[in-house]
């Protein structure tokens, strides 16, 4: 046996807002603020328990375990929604410079309790996928405020399964590729079709440098499998 709680699998989600480093420390205060209450709020209205959530705060971001019985198609659907329009509501008033943007990935894996957050396959995956290059690309070329991507077994299992009314036709499919990290993923944005979405270049798609679009740090978009609308 080794220390630490027993490995369980979960609902995870990571969220991260842009422009977090390069900003003062004032801003960076609203950005806190801001980010947790529209999550309280995003959750508080989709009836869901976040003061229950295992939650591992990172200043501009927060990795989030949900407990066993949270719904699935609220989490998956309702939840970005409901985001996405706490945003709104947030960033009504605010100069286009002060506004709070979000990247949000929601996953379903292994994760286990440890001395400082949870270990596992869980949260290295919600958090990579949190970070791809499509979805920071697909948020700053929609100009929405928020960003969605799912894993691969949430697109399987809760999306294709039609768990919600996401229509998976409205859901970009890339491929995530990040030194040992290679997944497909599904990107979303509440609002948006997907002509907000990057357009793919067939250089990453056959593994050689990208052509200064903006992506980089091994991360593609995979053109064959983008979903039409």
């Amino acid at each position: 046996m080794t220390d630490g709680g027993a490995i369980v699998r979960r609902l995870l989600m990571f969220v991260d807002a842009t422009g977090y480093g390069r900003s003062v420390g004032r801003r960076q205060e609203a950005i806190q603020n801001g980010l947790v209450k529209v999550l309280d709020e995003a959750a508080a209205r989709t009836g869901l328990r976040r003061a229950e959530w295992a939650r591992q705060p990172a200043g501009d971001g927060e990795l989030s375990v949900l407990p066993p019985d949270e719904p699935e198609d609220r989490v998956v659907e309702s939840f970005p929604q409901e985001l996405a329009a706490a945003l709104r509501r947030h960033n009504r008033d605010l100069r286009d410079e002060a506004k709070l943007r979000l990247r949000l990935a929601v996953h379903y894996g292994p994760a286990r309790p440890a001395v400082n957050g949870h270990t596992g396959a869980g949260p290295v995956t919600v958090s990579r996928l949190c970070d791809s290059e499509p979805l920071r690309a697909a948020l700053a070329r929609s100009g929405a405020d928020l960003a969605v991507v799912f894993s691969r077994q949430i697109f399987n299992d809760t999306i294709l399964q039609e768990h919600t009314d996401l229509e998976p036709g409205r859901l970009r499919k890339v491929r995530v590729l990040v030194k040992e990290f290679d997944e497909e993923a599904w990107i979303w944005i509440p609002g948006h079709d997907s002509s907000a979405f990057p357009a793919a270049d067939p250089a990453l798609e056959a593994g050689r440098p990208a052509r200064g679009d903006g992506f980089h740090r091994g991360v593609t978009i995979d053109a064959r499998s983008i979903a039409p609308e």
